[in-house]
């Protein structure tokens, strides 16, 4: 990536990132009343040095009810009040909500960053100015997934949709981008494609988080068993992770 490309990403000083659409729900999301759903919904904060917060969804599962509880429940802003909203990849369990959402708001369409349409070239990576945001193509022959890495000012965070055609490409995306950025990785959240029979892929990525001494929540396409044995493996602070997870990440 060209230097004034990642010039064009605005740095955060801190980072919050509330779950609120997933397979599961987290402690937090039972105790506030939130609804399971196949699928994935972040909402991102990002306060920069100024003070000024930026406000992003990413993904938000197929149900446009379902992701409007969920925030209201967990006191997220307002879909009409995000700056951005993010697709990782063409899947109606990532971006249901999303296109229905459009019919809530024409501005929320004007905002909304697309995956490239299936088949089409992808680029490697892509800065959103004025934002923390960066989007690394995966290699992808038909969906066009993409990761979402957030940078901040003294490291960045990695939000992965599904790993649709595996972590192992996820993991050499992500290992690649690390170097461009030159930062340390400080978190990976996202869906992985893992069952506990996926053992060679839930090893890579085990050892990739250690490599990198990041902190790792695994949502979505990650089996709750598979979800179980990380968290042992790993210690996880935040026990079993799902939908009303709240992660922050300050520098």
């Amino acid at each position: 990536m060209k230097r004034v490309e990642l010039d064009l990403v605005r740095p955060a000083c801190t980072i919050r990132l509330t779950v609120v659409v997933d397979d599961l729900l987290s402690e937090e999301g039972v105790e506030k009343g939130l609804l399971p759903s196949h699928g994935l919904g972040l909402v991102i904060d990002a306060q920069f040095e100024d003070g000024s917060v930026f406000h992003a969804l990413i993904d938000g599962g197929p149900s446009i009810d379902v992701l409007t509880h969920n925030m209201n429940a967990v006191g997220a802003p307002q879909l009409t009040s995000l700056d951005l909203l993010v697709v990782s990849l063409w899947n109606y369990h990532h971006l249901g909500a999303v296109l229905s959402s459009w019919k809530l708001c024409r501005r929320l369409r004007r905002i909304t960053r697309l995956p490239p349409l299936p088949r089409n070239r992808a680029r490697g990576l892509e800065a959103i100015p004025g934002s923390p945001i960066l989007l690394a193509s995966l290699y992808s022959p038909v969906y066009n997934e993409r990761i979402v890495l957030l940078r901040g000012i003294g490291g960045w965070v990695g939000v992965v949709g599904c790993s649709v055609y595996g972590v192992e490409g996820v993991l050499r995306v992500l290992e690649d981008s690390s170097r461009k950025l030159g930062m340390k990785l400080d978190l990976l959240i996202g869906g992985f494609n893992l069952s506990t029979l996926d053992m060679y892929g839930t090893r890579r990525l085990v050892k990739f988080v250690e490599k990198h001494s990041a902190s790792l929540v695994p949502l979505h396409s990650t089996s709750i068993r598979a979800r179980e044995y990380l968290a042992r493996r790993l210690e996880l602070e935040e026990g079993l992770p799902g939908a009303g997870l709240e992660v922050e990440v300050a520098w």
